[in-house]
């Protein structure tokens, strides 16, 4: 039976709110890291921006993918998924302790100047919190408690944003700002184990042997694309800090506030659509691959007239917002931004190839483009600086895309689904969009804008049609 294009939602439903916490909590982000930024300066920001992606790789490393296998196991569960909770709740809790004591003794022994000592020490309790955050939010999930995942989301980052603008008007410097994010955390952890230990399930100290082992097995490869993706999306921040200096740190972060501001979208899409395809995939597994590939196609259109747009209006913003010191932020926003398109059908394509069972094939193309970002980084950040990690960012993403691409076509997505006009769709017009956008220059930013934008819709649009139209006449 054809499924309307209407019917694709269904897994979207309740996750709106998650969605929308999401949301607001990108578009107030955004403004204070770009604020911190310009108050802080690019050395001391670099300081900052390091310490958030120490927390980040330190997060995936505490998780050990429990939380993505957790997500699925439980979706699964139907007899004693307050037990699982229990459980999942458990092997975290001791993943984390773990982690925290052997990252610890790491910093104690390196000795790092009191400064990054005492923000790295705070971000070392947040990355403790954060493991908390990811599996509080994988039992809501299950559960469908979409709305209280959300009001806790908001309120931590309200905490910390709060607290942290106060710190920066106050004139305190990184330390501080630090300490506000970690509060965040705390507030937020605290709000989530209370209600889940109140409403949904507690600790569970009763596990065999055999449970840990399971589960041990099953987040294997969970854990180890977590860990790749975590290296794709920070490496860059680490290996700057490491050939370049804080400075550098600074100005690409800058940048890459603007890129992550972009990234929520297809990493909470794909978060939301997991529940409610692994349920489709039991029952209906033709069902659930048409799905997948609506939304597959659908973010890769998406995807290039965002890139385009930002690429045309990067100049401008950051004249308005930042100061002259972040001027190489542009250039690297500029080629940052490309790797959206791509990203977006990654993660989608890669959450169609996780409800399919077929994590471990995920995996392999996530450690290797983990591979190839870090032998980029290190080649092109030494002779380019930011713009060579912005460029090894487009590289490795693209490179992940041809992967997934090929995954798709060999074990999910039929040859009747058109797989290659999901790449020639998008490609064909935004070429046509920057051939408009080129002649219509002469009349301006804005009228260049609008011109590529129109005749990219109208391309898309005649895109969509034309394959309906084909399918029905032919198929």
């Amino acid at each position: 039976m054809k499924k309307s294009p209407s019917e694709h939602f269904e897994v979207l439903r309740h996750s709106s709110y998650l969605l929308l916490a999401r949301l607001f909590a990108r578009l107030a982000s955004l403004p204070f890291l770009l604020y911190a930024a310009a108050t802080l300066g690019p050395p001391l920001f670099g300081v900052f921006a390091f310490t958030l992606a120490t927390i980040d790789m330190l997060s995936a490393l505490g998780d050990f993918g429990l939380s993505r296998y957790g997500a699925r196991a439980l979706v699964r569960e139907k007899e004693n998924r307050a037990g699982t909770a229990g459980i999942i709740l458990t092997l975290q809790l001791a993943a984390s302790v773990a982690l925290t004591a052997a990252a610890l003794v790491v910093l104690l022994a390196l000795r790092p100047e009191p400064v990054r000592r005492d923000v790295l020490l705070l971000g070392l309790a947040a990355a403790f919190m954060s493991s908390f955050i990811f599996t509080t939010d994988t039992v809501f999930t299950a559960f469908k408690r979409f709305g209280a995942s959300a009001v806790f989301a908001v309120a931590g980052r309200v905490v910390y944003l709060a607290a942290g603008f106060a710190a920066l008007k106050l004139g305190y410097s990184v330390v501080a700002v630090t300490a506000a994010f970690l509060l965040g955390m705390v507030i937020e952890s605290a709000l989530r184990m209370i209600f889940t230990s109140l409403k949904l399930t507690t600790f569970s100290f009763k596990t065999s042997f055999a449970q840990v082992a399971a589960f041990a097995r099953g987040t294997v490869p969970f854990a180890v694309g977590a860990i790749a993706t975590l290296v794709y999306f920070r490496a860059d921040t680490l290996i700057m800090a490491a050939l370049k200096g804080d400075r550098d740190v600074g100005i690409y972060n800058a940048a890459y506030s603007f890129f992550s501001f972009f990234v929520w979208a297809p990493i909470v899409l794909s978060r939301t659509l997991l529940p409610g395809l692994t349920r489709r995939f039991a029952t209906e597994p033709e069902a659930a691959e048409r799905t997948n590939w609506f939304w597959y196609r659908a973010v890769g259109v998406t995807g290039v007239p965002v890139a385009f747009a930002v690429t045309m209006t990067a100049g401008p913003l950051f004249r308005l917002l930042m100061p002259a010191a972040y001027g190489n932020s542009v250039i690297a926003l500029q080629i940052l931004i490309w790797s959206i398109p791509a990203l977006m059908m990654v993660t989608v394509g890669f959450n169609a190839l996780v409800v399919t069972d077929r994590e471990r094939q995920a995996t392999v193309t996530t450690v290797v483009t983990a591979f190839i970002i870090v032998v980029m980084d290190f080649i092109l950040i030494h002779f380019y600086g930011v713009r060579g990690a912005a460029a090894a960012m487009v590289i490795a993403t693209f490179a992940w895309l041809a992967q997934v691409h090929w995954l798709l076509g060999r074990f999910i997505l039929a040859a009747g689904h058109g797989l290659k006009g999901a790449l020639l769709l998008p490609a064909a017009g935004g070429l046509l969009m920057a051939a408009a956008a080129l002649l219509a220059s002469p009349l301006g930013l804005w009228a260049a804008l609008g011109a590529g934008l129109a005749v990219y819709a109208v391309v898309a649009a005649g895109g969509f049609l034309g394959g309906l139209w084909i399918k029905r006449r032919f198929f």
